[in-house]
């Protein structure tokens, strides 16, 4: 009786992770085909055109919040897309979460504005090094104390360097850089990873559907 009901147990776990895996797979595939579009809407806007001339609040309001929301984010629901007003140095910007039932599931994102020049990335070696940065470097943004996410993303408006959650302190080194004035099919591609749809969905969502 035993035996007959881990069977049954297992079975039911390998048919949920079948389906949670074709689940997953065909999210990326649909949103890789709608950022392509929604990405080139910004990438060919009057505002990344006028860059140079826009204020701080210009680029956070005209860029970097329409940039998540080609992404899936709702940024008008401070539960899911958080705003820290203050904007202290050792804190982010935004924070992506899923909400399910009121209950906190899952930090995704942690993204913060800095208006670092092109010339601070080194898109051969991965590696990010702006010493005329006014605020907190990468290392103390993602220390433990502050950092519980997937991944942290700095951006000037229209680079977004993405940190994995294994970085090593010191290296300054990032997993990808997606560049909005000039970007490719690939880079489309790796970042469909990082939508909403995809980041949030998970296994224990199969059980509930």
């Amino acid at each position: 009786m035993v035996s007959a009901a881990l069977l049954l147990f297992i079975i039911v776990l390998l048919f949920s992770f079948v389906i949670y895996s074709f689940s997953k797979r065909l999210i990326y595939k649909l949103n890789k085909r709608v950022l392509a579009r929604n990405l080139a809407v910004l990438k060919n806007g009057k505002y990344l055109a006028d860059y140079n001339n826009l204020s701080e609040s210009d680029i956070r309001e005209k860029l970097i919040l329409p940039f998540f929301q080609t992404l899936g984010y709702n940024t008008f629901d401070m539960r899911e897309f958080k705003v820290f007003q203050k904007r202290t140095t050792f804190l982010p910007d935004y924070i992506t979460k899923k909400w399910d039932n009121s209950r906190l599931c899952k930090r995704s994102l942690y993204i913060k504005f800095e208006k670092f020049s092109d010339e601070a990335v080194d898109l051969k070696n991965f590696i990010y090094n702006d010493n005329r940065m006014q605020g907190a470097n990468i290392d103390e943004l993602m220390s433990k104390l502050y950092f519980e996410g997937e991944y942290y993303i700095l951006t000037n408006g229209y680079l977004y360097l993405f940190f994995d959650k294994h970085y090593k302190t010191g290296s300054n080194k990032f997993s990808f850089c997606f560049n909005l004035k000039n970007f490719s099919k690939s880079d489309v591609a790796h970042l469909a990873y990082f939508t909403k749809q995809y980041m949030f969905l998970e296994l224990a969502d199969v059980y509930r559907a």
